[in-house]
């Protein structure tokens, strides 16, 4: 039931096919209850879309917390980063405050599809995703550096919103951000 409010494709190929049947019905016998057919299902239709608008699945919520944090980190807001991590992220936490004040981001993206493994399907508290990251930056004594890596973010549900509790990636960024400095 859940992939109905990730992916509103079916939902809209659903009521295209039947609205079209019920449209020929109607067009052939011209009667009220073909017509009546026409109108319930388009309005069915209309109602399921705006529904899987309004919905947004645990999947879909980590997905809103990561490109959060993604923004955040373009904009260069170190506040806002901080706010998208668990009180238990200490690891990454001090990555942040270390070296957010020393490098400007200039692009920090999501650029693959997001596998999200939920540790439990009807009520998850953790979840895992895997990614290909891009990031590009500066440091502030003029260095560029950056490149695509991939990504695996755990997050934990913090009452109603998803916190990343700690990443994991190929690249180590203390280590990058400190060749920039040179």
């Amino acid at each position: 039931m859940e992939y109905l409010f990730e992916n509103p494709i079916p939902l809209l190929m659903v009521g295209i096919v039947l609205l079209t049947f019920s449209g020929v019905l109607y067009f052939t016998t011209r009667s009220i209850g073909s017509f009546l057919a026409c109108v319930i299902i388009a309005v069915l239709t209309i109602s399921a879309l705006v529904m899987e608008q309004i919905v947004y699945t645990p999947r879909e919520q980590v997905e809103v917390a990561l490109a959060g944090i993604t923004n955040a980190a373009e904009e260069n807001d170190m506040q806002r980063v901080l706010s998208y991590l668990s009180p238990t992220a200490t690891r990454t936490r001090s990555m942040v405050e270390k070296l957010m004040p020393i490098i400007d981001v200039q692009q920090a993206n999501i650029i693959s599809d997001i596998d999200i493994t939920l540790d439990n399907e009807k009520n998850p508290t953790h979840a895992t995703a895997r990614f290909d990251g891009i990031f590009h930056g500066k440091h502030k004594s003029g260095m560029p550096g950056g490149g695509k890596f991939p990504v695996e973010v755990e997050l934990v549900l913090d009452e109603h919103r998803w916190l990343i509790e700690d990443f994991h990636s190929d690249r180590d960024f203390e280590a990058e951000a400190a060749k920039l400095r040179n």
